[in-house]
């Protein structure tokens, strides 16, 4: 079976289990706003899983900038055609990586702004400009990277900004839709020293400081011409294959950081396609250690309500799409069995741990509010354990036992922070 084929089943298995909750908190003896609460997180979820999709990311820039080689560096092979000396890229085209047939993100690269040469490549469109404005006029983009080289931060900078602005009122009059900006600085590595070519570049006092100053130019100029700015990110995304496409050597520096904000920066319902598909297990850990945080205020929610064996069914769902979603994040083809077996070989007893924190409401039930903090905390800290767990095992790759560990320590954590 394909790879599409079995996510398809996984979103509508997924789909069943969000049914299910939703289902649950209807028959809840408790109030309207309480359930409408629940619900509204239940349904944050439902739009970060089953409702995900490839992000759109647009990379805009002048020829040489590096937006091929950045593609490149952020998935850690040799996806593009990188020309040396002319404008390598034609048509401003949307293109899937890895490629169309194993469809992971939707990119837009584009002919560099201001070449004076023709592309490589056909093209359609006379200017750069007018292949854009074509390209976010058929397609949304989720983000623009735009790139500019380390050395040219002070060149004729204000004409490239200018086009950014006008694409993305392009984007706002066509789609309803602000396209947040990263500037992306590359090619540090240029930077004087130019003998010092060791990654990471900031090491070296006298790089660092042409690292900062370029970082900061750009900084003012966005702020210059109005342009709305997440944050501007210095790399180099210098990468050598040999002939079978493998990384023979790799001076990649600050491609993590770029990763993580550029998840942070699209909508919801692509951050988790996006983390997939990143080679970076820093990058995957990151965006897991956020899912895991959301998944576990969701599990402390539902257990304070003092509703008897009502909260099973939603902390169990909830925890088993929670190990589906962090084994998607890792490349790993998880189902409910899957997610209850590594539940199991935790030798977390899910009953009988109601069961205990029944027992704690009994004896707390001339307090109400102690019980409700009690079932709260107990819900909160067995799902953030078992969140620890799965990232230890599915993305970094340890054994049970290194799982099972991360399990106690995570459960602890959650109930004493101070134990950290």
């Amino acid at each position: 079976m394909d790879k599409d084929k079995n996510e398809e089943l996984q979103k509508e298995e997924l789909g069943s289990l969000f049914t299910l909750i939703r289902g649950q908190i209807d028959k809840l003896p408790i109030s309207s706003s309480k359930k409408q609460k629940m619900t509204e997180q239940i349904m944050k979820l439902k739009l970060l899983t089953v409702d995900s999709r490839e992000p759109r990311i647009a990379l805009v820039g002048r020829r040489g900038s590096g937006k091929s080689s950045l593609i490149n560096a952020m998935f850690g092979e040799e996806k593009q055609y990188v020309s040396s000396v002319k404008s390598g890229t034609g048509k401003g085209k949307w293109l899937w990586y890895p490629n169309d047939l194993n469809k992971k993100i939707r990119l837009l690269d584009s002919r560099g702004l201001g070449e004076s040469e023709n592309p490589t490549e056909g093209f359609d469109r006379k200017t750069p400009m007018e292949e854009l404005a074509h390209a976010v006029n058929t397609e949304q983009p989720d983000v623009f990277l735009f790139l500019i080289k380390a050395k040219e931060a002070d060149a004729r900078i204000e004409e490239d900004l200018n086009e950014l602005k006008k694409l993305r009122k392009i984007v706002r009059d066509t789609h309803q839709y602000d396209v947040p900006v990263i500037c992306v600085v590359t090619q540090v590595d240029e930077l004087d020293p130019p003998h010092y070519k060791r990654s990471p570049f900031d090491e070296h006092p006298k790089k660092k400081k042409n690292i900062d100053e370029a970082a900061s130019l750009m900084a003012k100029r966005f702020a210059e011409a109005e342009i709305p700015l997440i944050t501007v990110i210095p790399t180099c995304s210098y990468l050598e294959f040999d002939e079978e496409g493998n990384i023979e050597y790799d001076m990649r520096w600050n491609i993590d950081l770029l990763a993580e904000y550029l998840i942070e920066a699209l909508p919801s319902q692509a951050q988790l396609k996006t983390a997939k598909a990143m080679q970076s297990q820093h990058v995957k850990k990151k965006y897991a250690v956020t899912i895991v945080g959301t998944f576990t205020a969701i599990a402390s929610l539902i257990g304070a309500e003092p509703i008897p064996f009502a909260d099973f069914p939603f902390l169990t769902a909830l925890q088993g799409i929670m190990i589906i979603v962090i084994g998607f994040i890792a490349d790993k083809e998880l189902n409910t069995k899957s997610a209850g077996e590594f539940i199991a070989a935790l030798g977390v007893n899910v009953g009988l741990g109601l069961l205990v924190r029944e027992g704690v409401r009994a004896a707390v039930r001339f307090i109400p509010a102690a019980g409700s903090a009690v079932s709260a905390a107990v819900a909160g800290g067995v799902t953030f354990g078992i969140g620890q767990a799965a990232i230890v095992y599915f993305i970094e790759g340890k054994n049970i036992d290194q799982a099972r560990d991360a399990y106690k320590r995570g459960n602890k954590l959650f109930k004493d922070p101070k134990e950290e």
